[in-house]
């Protein structure tokens, strides 16, 4: 039996080029669809001043370390899409941390367009609480920022998961 070989012409070369360039157009094609309907915007506002910012948001939380404060935050679902944000400030003696204004802000990291933002109210034992109802269940990114009378803020970020 002998073995027929085949031919390599211009028109073969051509479709087969055609063709591979085709495949490459098509699935850049299906991933710039999809780029585009799930872009859900910047990530930041002001990226270049923040950037240029940061040896002094390092230098604000080395100060912050050096305080040796303990910060505890615990978020309580009180029923379905609301909860409780406590939040309690101890010394490095074991003092509760007294502060005059305590915020809190809520940024959903997925989603833009819902952040909100709450005041947290001192419970007399050091320990600052807020009701809080985020408008749709998951997680959230919570900032904490404790400011005191003639002294820097204290900034605490963790992450919640609200039902």
């Amino acid at each position: 039996m002998s073995r027929r070989e085949r031919k390599i012409t211009g028109r073969t070369v051509l479709l087969s080029f055609l063709a591979f360039f085709g495949v490459v157009f098509l699935v850049n094609g299906i991933f710039f669809w999809v780029a585009r309907d799930t872009w859900t915007g910047l990530s930041t506002e002001d990226a270049y001043r923040k950037g240029v910012a940061f040896n002094d948001e390092l230098a604000r939380a080395d100060g912050q370390r050096l305080l040796g404060w303990t910060a505890e935050t615990e978020y309580i679902s009180v029923g379905p899409g609301e909860g409780r944000l406590v939040f309690a400030l101890t010394s490095a003696d074991g003092l509760p941390v007294l502060a005059r204004n305590v915020t809190v802000s809520f940024r959903r990291p997925v989603t833009e367009g819902i952040d909100f933002a709450a005041i947290l109210q001192s419970d007399g034992t050091g320990r600052y609480v807020a009701d809080v109802a985020p408008p749709i269940p998951g997680q959230w990114d919570v900032r904490i920022e404790v400011r005191r009378p003639g002294a820097l803020s204290y900034l605490v970020e963790t992450r919640i998961w609200s039902k």
